[in-house]
């Protein structure tokens, strides 16, 4: 499938990875605006925009060093990806690294794996120069990337081959794959690394992995089109943002049944939370804005106006990081 350069809008998916952040104090939230070409950066304290960051051309995914001081943005119709001081909140060089980046995340060594959405692979790109280290074959259209907590395992949704592959982060293998739903986008892993959650476009339904046998612990129905998911940092619940139904799904963890259903803004995509538990937020794509919700019940707590295109998004702070991103062409979004 090719991605032209006048296909600007792209879906969004969620990839969330537990990472130290010791350079900052207190909580954020960056957030990927596509239109416009902008990360918002929200203060998890006062839920305001403290600050914007201009990062160039349509950009896509995001994920964050493992050191937690180094955000990576991509730019699939670019072939490029942004580098941005998290701390100093600009640009501090651009990665060129070819194809069509959009799906990311950081494994052990800082070591970026990158999706190529149009060639099928995942490569694996020295986060320094840019230099590509592996390319991994996956399946058809590889979308959502996330890492386990110490960034050996890798899982990748391959949205086209109704798949994921799982990736030994060591060998740069592929050590599994796996049948899912239809059309799986949107990833996340339990804090305490036993299942995979993904995020199946098609079906509108989540489907449930274990890391240890990697065969299916089960499915959960879901509102229309799942864009996103995350946990709560004590995983007992799944949030799934309904890009249709414009809604999060609340997921009771133990039993699998859906115990919460609540309005967001519109086409709801991108979602983590905070360290402590007691927030999270979704990215609304046409609303271009942020909902801030209870982490527990999924209720929508307040409203926050980012930018045009509000897709992805990663939250930072105390000692974990949770982020979400990686864009698909809205041709492929049914």
């Amino acid at each position: 499938m090719c991605m032209p350069a006048i296909l600007r809008p792209l879906l969004a998916a969620v990839a969330t990875v537990l990472l130290a952040w010791p350079a900052l104090a207190g909580s954020f939230v960056f957030v990927v605006n596509q239109d416009d070409a902008t990360l918002s950066v929200i203060d998890t304290d006062t839920d305001t925009v403290v600050d914007t960051i201009s990062v160039g051309f349509a950009p896509a995914g995001i994920a964050a060093s493992r050191d937690g001081k180094t955000l990576f943005v991509t730019h699939p119709e670019r072939g490029l990806i942004s580098v941005i001081d998290a701390k100093a909140r600009k640009v501090a060089r651009k990665l060129h690294v070819g194809g069509t980046p959009f799906g990311i995340a950081v494994g052990q060594a800082d070591n970026l794996f990158v999706g190529d959405w149009n060639n099928n692979v995942v490569s694996v790109i020295d986060p320094l120069s840019g230099a590509r280290l592996r390319k991994i074959e996956v399946g058809q259209s590889p979308a959502g990337i996330v890492t386990s907590p110490e960034g050996t395992l890798v899982v990748v949704a391959n949205r086209e081959s109704n798949s994921v592959s799982v990736l030994n982060a060591t060998t740069f293998s592929v050590a599994a794959t796996l049948p899912v739903g239809e059309a799986p986008f949107a990833l996340a892993i339990s804090p305490d690394a036993t299942r995979i959650y993904v995020a199946n476009v098609r079906s509108s339904n989540l489907s449930v992995l274990s890391t240890e046998t990697l065969r299916p612990i089960g499915e959960v129905a879901v509102g229309a089109m799942p864009y996103g998911v995350t946990t709560t940092m004590d995983g007992a619940n799944v949030l799934v943002a309904n890009q249709s139904a414009g809604m999060v799904s609340v997921i009771d963890a133990h039993d699998l049944k859906v115990i919460g259903k609540h309005k967001v803004g519109r086409f709801p995509e991108g979602l983590g939370a905070t360290e402590d538990g007691r927030k999270a937020y979704v990215a609304n794509w046409f609303s271009g804005d942020v909902s801030v919700l209870d982490a527990k019940t999924g209720e929508e707590i307040k409203r926050i106006k980012t930018g045009g295109g509000s897709r992805a998004l990663v939250v930072v702070g105390g000692d974990e990081v949770q982020h979400a991103g990686a864009q698909i062409p809205a041709a492929s979004r049914h």
